[in-house]
């Protein structure tokens, strides 16, 4: 972890200035930035009581749902192109996680704007990301809600006019207790579990420059 926080720390100077616009949606709010095509932040909560399990009669499926342009920002979020084919392997990755929505068809719908994407690796979006939204989830159900704040920064390479960061971040909030997670957006990050992986919240506001208003 010393030696991710040192990475975190040398690429954070090479990370573009942000050029932002802020989107409020049902269940998130999303700011995203027009240069580097990915937010920088969302932020929501997730309650108990929006999620719905598979015997629940409310509860609501991803099949079918897609991936689409921001209509509240679309100029900046036809971005579908740059992600059906990249070098890298880039995957769609959610910030605020499709499953949060599992109890609205509209609020899940929502998840799938690229206002709240970010190119992300299979590893990290498919397995590490993937396995802290779980976490996420069963936090809310135990304590009741959990808020979070996640984003990206630093640069890792293009994607035609997507950016792709170096690092994605995210920190939950719950029963009285802060806790942030810095990962390296590449491929080997699934050598560690999720927990490996968190650093303190200073190192995050620092290295994003962004004002995390209720840390």
């Amino acid at each position: 972890m010393k030696r991710l926080l040192l990475l975190l720390y040398l690429f954070t100077t090479v990370a573009f200035a942000q050029d932002t616009i802020t989107i409020r949606h049902q269940r998130y709010t999303t700011t995203f930035d027009t240069v580097l095509k990915y937010p920088v932040l969302v932020h929501w909560i997730v309650k108990s009581s929006d999620l719905c399990d598979k015997n629940n009669p409310r509860r609501v499926e991803r099949k079918g749902v897609t991936f689409k342009p921001d209509p509240q920002l679309k100029k900046y979020t036809t971005l579908q192109k740059y992600y059906s084919k990249n070098k890298g392997n880039y995957q769609r990755g959610h910030n605020m996680n499709a499953a949060d929505n599992s109890c609205d068809i509209q609020q899940m719908k929502e998840s799938f704007y690229f206002s709240n994407m970010t190119p992300q690796t299979k590893e990290l979006n498919e397995e590490v990301w993937g396995d802290l939204e779980d976490e996420t989830r069963r936090l809310a159900k135990q304590y009741g809600q959990v808020e979070v704040w996640c984003g990206s920064y630093a640069y890792k390479e293009k994607m035609g006019d997507v950016t792709v960061p170096m690092f994605c971040w995210k920190i939950l909030k719950y029963n009285g207790q802060e806790v942030a997670y810095i990962f390296p957006n590449h491929h080997q990050v699934n050598a560690h579990r999720f927990n490996y992986y968190q650093g303190p919240i200073e190192s995050v506001k620092l290295a994003s420059k962004l004002d995390l208003k209720g840390l």
